[in-house]
């Protein structure tokens, strides 16, 4: 025996060392023979195969090969335990060395091991797991750890060649054992045995449950000695960095859910975190991000903090691939740690050259998780990285799509080489890509507003032929993502509506909310997704975000979907949570109701508190005019809030554009809202864009100024010619208003007022029919025509028209009017009540005085600002003073409530007509 050992070390070759034992098979080989030629063999491969002057017969060698092979097998109850264990692991180290595809088939020596050793039939495997669940008793821990090891590091190889073998017997007698003489096993051992089962990927509940217990309950045992003041139990049971590295990647790597383990563990790591080097911060920190488990330690802090203390200290040491794993981990446990993230980062930067195409996409999709803790360079020289590669075809379709999320997340857009890339790989290798990856890269393409026709189409195919397997989050994302870069035709559309429809049931409250979103933007109907997904949310409100509430009654207004009550539903939410409502999204919900003329004055008194507490200086200035406009389209009245959305403006007019500024002026004039500087800076403001205004912000603004009596010239005269620009485009509302409000202020401009505009205003006859308002403006627009040029400028029939709907305004005689009719009557004073004028207007009472006819108006508080006169009355006291001679007497209501008696009231009214 000393002999034939002596002539297997002083084998140079494979097939001497094969053909020296094989001539021994008809002897007795004894079992540590058998184990030292595995173990020689294994050691021979990482020679280069003997160059022989005849060559090698490889066929041959390998039919005495397979011979020793199945005599090792026949002989393996013989074999001694301890022996056993370290047969396994050589034949296993050789299987593993051989299923590397490089050399392949090319390579006759591999060949030939690959034949015997992985093709052929699985004997030696299944005579191991059946000799060793036998007797699992008879083997001490390292034995069996050695069995385990071996059958964990063939199985993928074996599997790989279609020689999976059945492991189950022998971790089912190993549990057993284990159940009966627990103390035998370290630690150490237990974190073999459960990596090897995962690695085998054999389910085994009952064992990880009993391995995590017992380590558990060791490390607590341990902890109440140290606490006791009886010092550190003498035991052998070491726990080092690597032990605690494969605990936690077996049963992170396995998923079983071990809550206790994952603690215990990071309890036991924290004292070490010292002796750990970076690829133990990696594997562990990867281990618990893969796992879920972020467990809290005994004085309140994260593990993940800790660990990121130790990671950032040997930062110098990591390689891509710990770089890539730590990234990867704390962006899966979505635990922000801002020193880590930007000490890695800067890591990144500087050896990206070296990262592979999977790491490169790892540690972009991770540091995207936290951009802001990351810092903007990283991003940047990752997207140099990726183009300067140029093929991606090193990237997986899983690659691509992280790639793409990562810098879609963060709506990093800027490198154009980076996404032309990209979509150019898309393209080429649509067919590999999966339902995930489809509907990430979709919704990547359109977050940085990517619209390549190619890439979209390219999706969509694959989509398409895979409809039946996409998740209810990529069908929400697919439909927004094609919807927002208005790709996808309507077949693709209606395919992801009724595949949606079939799998609601399964939608998160954000899912469904993707959806409405899509489908509000697209102009093809589709009533049953928003009847199907309101039909469902109403009971179900409390469960969405505040930002999904917000997308939902934005999308069903969008959509024309707003019914009265999903909108008083969704109302109720946010008037229950508001808080959950940042400030920016609350004005977007006011605006949305607006637009439906859906009041909810609750609804709003909540908005106008949040936002007041929030404080409106946080608002940009198109929010502040948009807050402002929905309270005023709704008739809701804040003056609080107004007052502050009036400071908060001021000092940034600049920064208001065209329409804001004709909003913010509307508001306030129909809020009656007397704030002269307010308009003094809007008028300025408007001055200095008037080349931005469309014709409906000049009829706003203008009509605004007009109605609070805010007559700056200067701002009429600068927009009449931008109004002149753009006549044909104008309503016939807007071309009254833009009239009347000119009329007001009584400021001619030629420009605009000429053959043009009353071309507009005839053509615009057939709409105007059904407009009184309207006709009533431009009534009073032909009157001051006659105030200021002696003749009318409307169409005899037009003007006729005006003035019929002009004098048929209904009428309404108030408390006050009426009061002041009596008193006037008890005085003896001859009065003709809704006296009609030759212009068209109606006075509350003509009276005779001295045989001089006045006019007298009861003003009550609309026809004021603050106690001055509004546009309206400004208009019809000049124009019934001038135009149709009558001196008009002003009875203000604030003078007349102050009388208490008839003889003081008959004493003020012979005051006033006098």
């Amino acid at each position: 025996m000393a002999r034939m050992k002596a002539e297997i070390y002083a084998c140079h070759s494979v097939d001497e060392l094969v053909q020296l034992v094989h001539e021994h098979l008809d002897g007795d080989v004894p079992p540590n023979v058998l184990s030292l030629f595995w173990t020689k063999l294994h050691n021979l491969l990482d020679k280069p195969p003997r160059q022989r002057s005849g060559g090698v017969d490889w066929n041959a060698t390998g039919r005495q090969l397979n011979d020793v092979l199945g005599g090792t097998a026949s002989e393996i109850d013989a074999v001694p335990p301890a022996l056993l264990g370290r047969v396994a692991q050589a034949l296993a180290s050789i299987a593993k060395k051989v299923a590397d595809g490089r050399g392949g088939r090319t390579d006759p020596q591999k060949a030939m091991l690959q034949d015997v050793v992985l093709r052929g039939r699985p004997i030696f495997w299944a005579e191991l797991v059946d000799r060793a669940a036998k007797t699992t008793d008879d083997f001490r821990p390292k034995g069996l750890v050695s069995v385990a090891w071996a059958l964990a590091t063939a199985a993928g190889p074996l599997k790989r060649y279609g020689n999976a073998v059945d492991v189950a017997p022998f971790f089912h007698s190993l549990h057993e054992t284990f159940a009966k003489r627990p103390g035998e096993f370290s630690s150490k051992h237990l974190g073999n045995l459960a990596w090897a089962c995962m690695t085998c990927q054999h389910e085994a509940p009952g064992l990880f449950e009993d391995f995590a217990a017992e380590f558990v309950r060791r490390r607590k045992r341990e902890e109440a000695h140290a606490t006791s003041g009886e010092g550190i139990i003498s035991t052998n049971d070491i726990v080092d960095p690597t032990t605690l590295c494969q605990w936690a990647n077996a049963y992170a790597k396995a998923g079983h859910a071990a809550p206790a383990l994952f603690r215990s563990l990071a309890e036991t790591s924290v004292p070490l975190l010292s002796d750990f080097d970076a690829r133990h911060c990696a594997n562990l920190a990867h281990a618990f991000g893969r796992a879920g488990e972020a467990p809290r330690l005994d004085d309140g802090s994260s593990f993940f903090d800790a660990l990121a203390a130790a990671a950032v200290s040997r930062a110098r040491q990591f390689d891509p691939q710990n770089v890539a794993n730590v990234l990867w981990a704390y962006a899966k446990a979505e635990h922000d740690s801002p020193e880590l993230f930007g000490t890695l980062a800067r890591v990144a930067v500087h050896r990206l050259k070296e990262f592979d195409a999977r790491q490169l996409a790892n540690v972009a999709w991770a540091l995207s998780k936290f951009p802001a803790s990351a810092g903007a360079e990283v991003f940047d020289r990752i997207a140099d990285e990726v183009a300067s590669r140029g093929s991606l075809d090193a990237f997986t379709s899983q690659g691509l799509a992280m790639l793409a999320l990562a810098f879609g997340t963060i709506g990093h857009a800027s490198n154009v080489d980076f996404w032309d890339g990209l979509e150019r790989a898309v393209v080429a290798r649509s067919s590999e890509l999966g339902p995930i990856e489809c509907s990430q890269i979709a919704w990547s393409l359109a977050k940085v507003e990517r619209r390549s026709e190619d890439a979209f189409d390219a999706i969509q195919r694959t989509a398409m032929s895979k409809m039946g397997s996409i998740q209810p989050q990529g069908l929400s994302n697919l439909a927004w993502a094609f919807a927002t870069a208005e790709r996808g035709d309507p077949h693709f559309f209606e395919t992801i509506a009724g595949e949606s429809l079939q799998k609601l049931d399964a939608f998160t409250p954000h899912d469904k909310v993707m959806l409405v979103l899509a489908y509000a933007q697209i102009d093809a109907p589709y009533p049953e997704i928003f009847d199907r997904i309101a039909e469902q949310s109403f009971s179900r409100l409390g469960e969405f975000s505040g930002l999904d509430l917000f997308n939902v009654a934005i999308s069903y207004v969008k959509a024309g979907h707003a019914s009265e009550p999903l909108m008083k539903a969704i109302a109720t939410e946010i008037i229950r949570r508001p808080s959950h409502f940042p400030v920016e999204l609350l004005v977007g919900i006011a605006h949305a109701y607006a637009s439906v003329d859906c009041r909810n004055p609750a609804l709003f008194y909540t908005i106008a508190n949040e936002c007041l507490e929030g404080g409106c200086n946080e608002i940009n200035p198109k929010g502040i005019a948009s807050l402002a406009w929905s309270f005023a389209t709704l008739d809701v009245f804040h003056s609080p809030l107004l007052g502050a959305l009036a400071d908060a403006s001021e000092g940034r007019w600049d920064a208001f554009d065209a329409r804001s500024l004709a909003r913010m002026a509307w508001a306030f004039a129909k809020a009656r809202e007397d704030r002269h500087q307010l308009f003094e800076s809007v008028a300025n403001a408007a001055i200095a864009r008037r080349d931005e205004f469309e014709p409906q912000s000049i009829s706003m603004l203008l009509w605004a100024c007009s109605d609070v009596g805010h007559l700056d010239q200067r701002l009429f005269e600068s927009l009449a010619p931008v109004a002149a620009a753009s006549l044909k485009d104008s309503t016939a509302q807007g071309l009254a208003t833009i009239a009347w409000a000119n009329a007001v202020a009584n400021v001619d401009a030629p420009c605009l007022f000429n053959d043009a505009f009353i071309d507009a205003c005839a053509e615009k006859e057939s709409e105007l029919q059904t407009q009184t308002e309207a006709l009533c403006q431009l009534h009073q627009y032909n009157v001051w025509r006659r105030e200021i040029s002696g003749h009318a400028s409307l169409p005899p029939a037009l003007g006729q028209r005006c003035y019929d709907a002009f004098i048929n305004q209904p009428t309404r005689q108030s408390k006050l009017q009426n009061d002041v009719i009596s008193e006037m009557t008890a005085m003896g004073i001859d009065l003709k009540q809704e006296a009609l004028t030759p212009s068209g207007y109606r006075l509350d009472a003509l009276v005779d005085v001295n045989g001089k006819q006045i006019g007298v108006e009861v003003d009550g508080p609309h026809h004021f600002i603050d106690r001055r006169p509004a546009g309206s009355a400004i208009l019809k006291q000049r124009q019934v003073s001038g135009v149709d001679e009558i001196p008009v007497v002003s009875l203000a209501y604030w003078e007349w409530n102050e009388l208490e008696t008839s003889h003081a009231k008959q004493e003020y009214l012979r005051l006033k007509l006098s």
